[in-house]
């Protein structure tokens, strides 16, 4: 299980350093913009003030700009979009990816349970994500939050970057989960994407409707930076998330272990 979990980190490596590169490319960009944009945030704030809200929700914007909370909110709205992006793909190839490549027919006869190599890769996807989350935070923390003022309430920053690495993981359970349902890689990734598309519109529309039940119906409210800044995590949603993330991953490692593998 160790050597597993091991050589999977190692092929998964590049993929991550990627998008790491990627993440970090963005927040700097982020960064720069803000020290263009420092001296005339107000008037951005008070112009922004005078759009419908739908808009506002749409752009990720949930405060006033020239606030720090603002700022790091709008900025991680969009920054997130990456990382949900990341998480999704990699639940989506976790396993599909040794079809894709042939290589599932020497793996899957290994002297191991198929259920322990998928536990293998979810590990090792898991720990990637967690890498990804920590250096999201941090590199947003010293480019985003510090430049800003800082943040009001003592450890947000850490309690934001734990409600991303626990949303990364509810959608790398959803693709991990498609992936074992949909037997084409290519439709799976279809689905996947439509079930991001369908998450932003349902996050979307419960901030706009204000209707608290509908938080539960999108990975994108329960831990939201805006809320999770202010309020902290909520129970319920954290409670919630390791529910259907654990269902996810249950159900999927079930179904990969009875499928027929065939190449997609």
């Amino acid at each position: 299980m160790r050597a597993l979990i091991q050589n999977e980190l190692r092929q998964s490596r590049k993929q991550l350093l990627i998008w790491l590169g990627v993440m970090l490319l963005v927040i700097g960009f982020c960064y720069y913009e803000f020290l263009s944009l420092k001296d005339s945030l107000s008037d951005v704030a008070q112009m922004l003030a005078g759009f419908p809200a739908l808009l506002n929700i749409m752009f990720g914007v949930k405060g006033r700009l020239d606030t720090a909370l603002g700022w790091y909110s709008c900025i991680y709205f969009w920054t997130a979009i990456l990382a949900f992006t990341y998480a999704l793909s990699l639940g989506l190839s976790c396993v599909a990816k040794e079809i894709r490549r042939g290589t599932s027919a020497y793996l899957f006869t290994k002297p191991v349970s198929r259920k322990q190599i998928v536990m293998a890769k979810v590990i090792a996807s898991i720990a990637d994500l967690l890498v990804f989350s920590v250096f999201c935070g941090g590199c947003s923390y010293v480019m985003i939050v510090l430049p800003a003022g800082g943040l009001e309430r003592p450890g947000a920053a850490v309690t934001t970057t734990v409600g991303l690495f626990l949303t990364q993981v509810m959608f790398f359970a959803a693709g991990l989960l498609i992936a074992s349902l949909v037997k084409k890689y290519k439709s799976a990734v279809q689905v996947g994407t439509v079930f991001l598309l369908a998450s932003y519109v349902a996050a979307i529309t419960a901030q706009y409707a204000g209707l608290p039940l509908l938080d539960y119906f999108s990975p994108l409210r329960y831990f939201d930076v805006y809320e999770v800044t202010v309020n902290g995590i909520r129970f319920p949603c954290l409670v919630t998330a390791i529910i259907l993330i654990a269902l996810c991953i249950a159900a999927a490692a079930r179904k990969w272990q009875l499928r027929e593998v065939t190449p997609s």
